[in-house]
């Protein structure tokens, strides 16, 4: 009687452990996965911003100081809103392509976006900066 309690208590102890160890390793390849944005993604995330008048999250995409992004914030919510008023807005985007430099320091993405008037501009490229291991849309230039 004894050897059998013992042996059902092994058996319940390999099943508890062996669940564990199984729900650790799923856990470790779902963190695995859950990886930083890519410059790409970001791009579209922009792009959508810029579609729904989101102004504020398309600058805190950027790698800026809080007053700078206060006004560039300022910048496309004049000149972005009236773009997008006299092309109707963004029907459709696509990303053409993404490169990252060979130091991973620096990205840049194409991006072709068509307009809800019918217009199409395939010359969009958004440049990144690496950022404390976070892309960041590079400073426009002055």
């Amino acid at each position: 009687m004894q050897i059998h309690i013992i042996n059902n208590l092994k058996i319940k102890t390999m099943k508890k452990l062996s669940f564990i160890l199984s729900a650790i390793v799923v856990m470790s390849l779902a963190f695995a996965s859950c990886g930083k944005p890519t410059p790409a993604a970001i791009t579209a995330d922009c792009i959508e911003y810029i579609q729904k008048g989101d102004y504020a999250a398309y600058v805190s995409t950027f790698d800026a100081t809080d007053e700078e992004k206060a006004q560039l914030q300022e910048m496309f919510e004049k000149k972005g809103k009236a773009l997008m008023e006299q092309e109707q807005g963004i029907a459709s985007y696509e990303i053409i392509d993404e490169t990252i430099s060979e130091d991973g320091l620096t990205a840049v993405v194409n991006a072709k976006i068509t307009y809800g008037s019918g217009k199409v501009d395939e010359d969009n490229k958004f440049n990144f900066v690496k950022v404390n291991d976070e892309w960041k849309q590079a400073p426009l230039k002055k």
